[in-house]
């Protein structure tokens, strides 16, 4: 009994500081695409950063399952570009690092001449996972459950011919997702569900609705790693207002906090009160949101945060 005690114990404390990372990249040394590329040789300088600091990069499937270890990295790579295939993938197999290849099967099974082939990506699936971003790449907040319901159909359908097996893993386009979509894709029985927003995961974190951080242009891996997890719970808003403007702000953060940080995209941060867990903002002047694709962010000044992004 005493030596079940202490293990528990011992894995309650690994829960405690337990904040893995989910990097996610798009394409490779494409010059032609700054806003979502990384250079390989960047990315060298990150995996050596990571192996001489002793990070564990693993497979989603072991991440998941070992949410309470600490220094737990996972790679995603969205799309399926051509670049990941001709100058990602080398560098993943001379690390050995697992990584998970989320790809848009509508770009697949056309041949667009951007995206790898269904050869290529079964080649590929010897290395890493394979996961699905959809069929058609759509904004899911703009379409009706119907039209979800048959796009991911659609991608598992595509999927499942190649590949022989269902799709674990799904992966918002764009990241964005509201409550009807979340339902939907959460209805198809995936292992897991990814989004596009800035934070860690943890052994607190929605498996439907786990965090992953860009790595994309300029940016420095010591500080994207510094990123913990923070329980949030969005009240208001959770989608992007009809007149394009906000009034107020309403979120659930862990009890104990007494100040934080809150960001939207185009404004500068500020310093919010937090009470009894709570934080409740009314704007005498209502903030005009600049950008059809808003993120707010919640952080406090140990580096743990929350976010949600809202879509026009």
């Amino acid at each position: 009994m005493l030596i079940r005690f202490f293990a528990v114990s011992y894995l309650l404390s690994l829960a405690l500081f337990g904040d893995g990372h989910i990097l996610l990249m798009h394409r490779f040394d494409d010059s032609r695409y700054k806003s979502t590329n990384i250079t390989t040789e960047q990315l060298r300088k990150d995996f050596e950063y990571l192996r001489k600091n002793k990070y564990k990069v693993v497979s989603f499937e072991y991440l998941l399952s070992h949410l309470y270890e600490d220094k737990l990295i996972s790679f995603a790579i969205d799309d399926g570009y051509k670049s990941f295939y001709k100058n990602g993938l080398k560098l993943f197999r001379e690390f050995n690092y697992p990584f998970t290849l989320f790809i848009y099967t509508e770009a697949i099974d056309n041949r667009y001449p951007d995206f790898m082939t269904w050869e290529q990506i079964k080649r590929t699936s010897q290395f890493g996972e394979i996961g699905i971003h959809s069929h058609k790449h759509p904004h899911l907040t703009h379409l009706d459950p119907i039209s979800i319901m048959r796009d991911t159909q659609k991608a598992i359908s595509s999927y499942k011919n190649v590949l022989k097996t269902p799709p674990k893993y799904y992966a918002y386009p764009y990241g964005e997702y509201d409550k009807n979509s979340r339902e939907i894709i959460e209805a198809f029985g995936f292992d897991a569900i990814f989004n596009q927003s800035m934070g860690a995961v943890s052994m607190e974190s929605d498996i439907y609705d786990l965090n992953r951080i860009a790595l994309l242009g300029t940016y420095n891996i010591k500080t994207k790693l510094r990123t913990k997890f923070l329980a949030t719970e969005w009240i208001y808003p959770t989608r992007y207002p009809l007149n394009g403007f906000i009034k107020k702000i309403k979120v659930k953060i862990p009890k104990g906090i007494k100040k934080a940080q809150f960001y939207i995209s185009g404004y500068n941060w500020r310093t919010v009160e937090v009470k009894d867990g709570l934080i409740d903002l009314q704007f005498e002047t209502p903030i005009k949101l600049k950008f059809k694709q808003t993120r707010l962010f919640i952080k406090t000044f140990d580096n743990k945060m929350g976010s949600i992004i809202l879509v026009k």
